[in-house]
C-alpha cells in the first residue's frame, strides 16, 4: 500500500510569501507570525519525523507481504512443475484459507520456515503415496500435524491428522489409525468439540476391543473419562440434567474399566448431587454412598473437603426422606468423626446444623443443643454472617424448649411442690412496698 507523503517544509522567501503554497485567506503578521510561524516548524518537524517512522514501517511490512506472496507463489508453482497437483492443492488451500475453516487460529501469515517446511513434507507425500509407501505418507502428515501443534495452529494440526487417519484407514493399517484418532481426539478436546473428540476416542476403543489390544484399551478408556466428564458439565450448565446423568454414567463406566478411582468418585458425587436434585431420593442415597465409601476410606489422592460435606449432608437428608431418621443422624455423625476431621468448616457446619435438626425432629433437645452449639461456635468462623444468624436462632429455639421440657417435666411430677413455691412467690411480692 503506498503511503501518504507528508507536505514539504514552508520556506520563508524574501517577499514574506511561502513558495510552493497557496495564501491564506487571513495571513498574520509581525509578531503574531512570527509565533505562528515558530509553532508551525516545531509542530511540522515533530510530525515529520513520527511519519517517518510510520512510513519505514509500512514499507518493512509491505516488502515482508510482497516478499511472502512471492514465496508461496512460487513455492507453490514449483509443485506443479514437479508434477505433483495434490500437493499444489493442499499447499494453495492451506495457505489461502477462508475464514469459517480457520476460526480460532493466530492470525498473521506463516513464516518462511514454515511455508518451506510445508512444501517439503507435502512433496514428500506425494512421492511417498507414488510408491504406496503407507508409512513415509503417513510419517509426513504427522510431522506437520506436530509442528502445527506446537505453532498453535490447531485447525491446520487437525487438518494433518485427518490425513493420517484417512491415509491409514484405507490401507487398513491398525497402528496408524489408532494413534490418529488418539491424536485427533487431543486436537478436538483442545478446540473444545467435545462430541468430535469422542467420535474419535470411541472408534479408537472399538479398534482395540476388535483386537483385543488391552493397553490401547486402557489408554482409550482414560481419555473417554476425560470427555465424558466434559460432556456432562456442558450438559449441567444448560439445565440437560437426564443428559447429564448420561454422560456422568457413561464416564462412571470408562473411569471403572480403566481403574481411575478418582474419575469414578467424582462421577459418583455428581450424578448423587444430580438425583437429590431431581428429588430422587433412592437413586442419590445409592450414588451418595459409594461416593462416601471411597472417600472415608482415603482412597483418593487429593481429597476434596467441600464435596465430602456436600455428599454427606445430602445423603442424610436423603435418608430422612424415607424413614431413615436413625440412618440419617448416624451418617452425619460418622462423617464428623471420621472425614469432617481436616476439613474446611464448611462440611462440619452443615453436618451439626443437620444433626440439630434431626435430633430436635425427635424431641432429643439435649443433644439437638449440644449440636446447634458446635454449629454455632463454628458459623462464627465462617465469612456468611448469614450463616450466623440461623446457627444462633436454632440454638436459641433448641434452649427454649429444652427450658420448656424441663418445666413440663416438673409440671408432671411434683405439681403441689410447683402451686406452694407459686404461692410462697405472689405472697412475697405481694408484701413488696
Amino acid at each position: 500500500m503506498e503511503s501518504m507523503k507528508l507536505p514539504p517544509l514552508v520556506s520563508q522567501q524574501a517577499g514574506g510569501t511561502p513558495q510552493g503554497k497557496l495564501r491564506s485567506t487571513f495571513t498574520p503578521t509581525g509578531a503574531a507570525a512570527n509565533r505562528d510561524l515558530t509553532s508551525q516548524e516545531k509542530k511540522t518537524f515533530k510530525e515529520k519525523l513520527q511519519d517517518a517512522i510510520l512510513q519505514a514501517e509500512e514499507a518493512e511490512l509491505t516488502a515482508l507481504r510482497d516478499a511472502q506472496l512471492q514465496d508461496k507463489k512460487s513455492l507453490s508453482v514449483s509443485l506443479l512443475v514437479d508434477g505433483r497437483p495434490q500437493a499444489f492443492v493442499d499447499y494453495f488451500g492451506l495457505t489461502h484459507p477462508s475464514k469459517s475453516s480457520m476460526q480460532g487460529e493466530p492470525e498473521g501469515e506463516l513464516p518462511q520456515e514454515s511455508l518451506l517446511l510445508l512444501r517439503t513434507q507435502l512433496a514428500q507425500a506425494d512421492a511417498a503415496r507414488r510408491m504406496d509407501n503407507v508409512q513415509e505418507v503417513y510419517a509426513a502428515f504427522k510431522h506437520l500435524a506436530k509442528y502445527f501443534v506446537q505453532l498453535g495452529r490447531l485447525r491446520t494440526a487437525e487438518f494433518f491428522f485427518k490425513r493420517c487417519l484417512q491415509t491409514s484407514a484405507d490401507a487398513e493399517w491398525l497402528p496408524g489409525e489408532l494413534e490418529a484418532n488418539l491424536a485427533l481426539g487431543v486436537v478436538y478436546e483442545q478446540l473444545q468439540d467435545t462430541g468430535a473428540a469422542i467420535n474419535c476416542h470411541e472408534r479408537r476403543l472399538e479398534l482395540a476391543s476388535h483386537h483385543q489390544l488391552q493397553a490401547e484399551m486402557d489408554t482409550a478408556f482414560h481419555s473417554l473419562t476425560t470427555v465424558y466428564l466434559t460432556l456432562a458439565g456442558e450438559r449441567e450448565r444448560t439445565g440437560d440434567l437426564d443428559g447429564a446423568l448420561d454422560a456422568f454414567n457413561r464416564c462412571l463406566r470408562a473411569a471403572d474399566k480403566a481403574g481411575n478411582v478418582p474419575a469414578a468418585a467424582r462421577a459418583n458425587h455428581k450424578m448423587g448431587m444430580l438425583y437429590f436434585q431431581m428429588s430422587r431420593w433412592q437413586d442419590a442415597i445409592f450414588f451418595l454412598r459409594r461416593f462416601l465409601e471411597v472417600a472415608s476410606g482415603s482412597l483418593l489422592p487429593d481429597q476434596d473437603p467441600a464435596a465430602e460435606g456436600q455428599a454427606a449432608t445430602a445423603y442424610a437428608q436423603c435418608l430422612e426422606r424415607t424413614g431413615n431418621v436413625a440412618g440419617a443422624i448416624q451418617s452425619l455423625e460418622n462423617y464428623f468423626h471420621t472425614l469432617a476431621r481436616g476439613a474446611d468448616q464448611w462440611g462440619p457446619a452443615y453436618a451439626c446444623c443437620s444433626l440439630g435438626t434431626l435430633y430436635y425432629s425427635q424431641k432429643d433437645m439435649p443433644q439437638a443443643v449440644t449440636y446447634f452449639e458446635r454449629f454455632f461456635e463454628l458459623a462464627r468462623s465462617l465469612p456468611d454472617r448469614r450463616v450466623v444468624e440461623v446457627a444462633r436462632v436454632n440454638l436459641g429455639m433448641a434452649r427454649g424448649a429444652l427450658r420448656m421440657q424441663a418445666y413440663f417435666e416438673l409440671v408432671d411430677t411434683d405439681l403441689p411442690r410447683l402451686i406452694a413455691w407459686k404461692s410462697a412467690l405472689s405472697g412475697a411480692m405481694a408484701g413488696l412496698p
